[in-house]
């Protein structure tokens, strides 16, 4: 699933195609916040998001701030 996520993204991202970007962070959300969803996929987000600099059109399209995990003490 995370390698179909990624060839997605990277389409979306060769072609700025909002609409393809869009389908993916609704799946993204979706794994996020599906309770029996299996860690791996709640997981795609997060990993997406320590890859792609904050500035980059897939890290903005995608909001993949949501996915970072700021640590007690305000880390990243």
């Amino acid at each position: 699933m995370e390698q179909t996520i990624r060839e997605i993204i990277r389409q979306a991202d060769d072609e700025r195609n909002f609409d393809l970007i869009r389908w993916v962070k609704d799946i993204l959300d979706e794994f996020a916040s599906t309770y029996y969803c299996p860690p791996d996929w709640q997981g795609i987000g997060a990993g997406l998001a320590g890859e792609y600099p904050a500035d980059s059109w897939v890290y903005e399209n995608l909001e993949l701030y949501n996915f970072v995990e700021i640590r007690e003490g305000g880390e990243e």
